[in-house]
């Protein structure tokens, strides 16, 4: 008989336990941030982190985590083999190049290069604390994104990540420093807008950044606001197709560019520098 209880009280433990989980609130487990370290419990369960443990987090920078990246389109890096081909590529007609980009002149070369409206494709790269960072998590979280392509060789770059890190001394010497620009600084560091900077080159002009690299630059010019990654393939800089450095794109939460780096219609050839974007984010705010 008692073998028969325990069999029973058993069953009635394990069903209640089935309806306790299966009546799981995601609301709450949503809004809950059990270890205090800025991630929802929802959050580290989607991803694989522990809940329940701080040192356990998605991203060491505290960069923001969508769990709804993979239901988002992604046109993905498009090669140069079959039409519409992918920008960056050469070309001598617009219906050649994807949606939202154009054949444009860039010097010495016609390329296919993405305007107002175009999506950046999903990229995955190393940043500063050696996380694997899905820039797709920076989406649709009610900011828009700035994208910074640079290079560690490049003097402007240095100049910039300088002033950036609080070291205003040698940009504010350049001819095409504004004093607004600050306002550009307040708005990073108050976290209302996500700021990423890509290497795609280290030190030395033609070689890959590597992640010991990225490390070093965040040391040399920190500033915990801005999301440092190596992109060693350089897909980034392809696909945006700079003509120098750095190069800053206004992007849409939604990762469409907003104000690229010449402005809304403007000349490819002047895809450049930060004088436009910085002005349209000004104006956002």
């Amino acid at each position: 008989m008692n073998y028969i209880s325990n069999i029973i009280l058993l069953s009635i433990f394990l069903t209640f336990q089935f309806s306790q989980e299966s009546k799981l609130d995601y609301t709450i487990l949503d809004n809950n941030d059990t270890d205090k370290d800025g991630y929802s419990d929802l959050e580290e369960q989607h991803f694989g982190s522990n809940f329940r443990d701080s040192l356990s987090v998605i991203y060491e920078g505290g960069w923001p985590y969508n769990i709804d990246k993979l239901d988002r389109a992604d046109i993905k890096f498009r090669d140069c083999n079959v039409i519409p081909y992918g920008n960056g590529c050469e070309c001598t007609k617009n219906v050649q190049c994807m949606e939202a980009s154009d054949c444009e002149i860039l010097f010495t070369s016609q390329n296919c290069v993405p305007k107002k409206g175009a999506k950046l494709p999903r990229f995955i790269g190393t940043d500063q604390f050696g996380d694997n960072v899905d820039l797709y998590d920076l989406m649709n979280q009610g900011h828009p994104i700035i994208i910074e392509v640079s290079a560690m060789w490049s003097n402007p770059s240095n100049l910039l990540a300088g002033w950036l890190a609080g070291n205003s001394t040698n940009i504010k010497k350049m001819k095409w420093w504004q004093d607004n620009f600050e306002e550009v600084k307040t708005i990073i560091n108050a976290k209302d807008v996500y700021y990423v900077r890509v290497l795609h080159q280290g030190p030395i002009k033609g070689e890959e950044i590597t992640s010991d690299e990225i490390a070093y630059w965040h040391k040399e010019f920190p500033n915990t606001n801005i999301i440092t990654i190596a992109d060693p393939e350089a897909k980034i800089k392809t696909w945006i197709r700079p003509t120098g450095l750095p190069c800053i794109m206004l992007f849409n939460e939604d990762l469409t560019i907003s104000v690229p780096a010449e402005g809304r219609g403007g000349d490819a050839q002047r895809r450049r520098g930060l004088k436009v974007p910085f002005e349209a984010l000004i104006d956002l705010y």
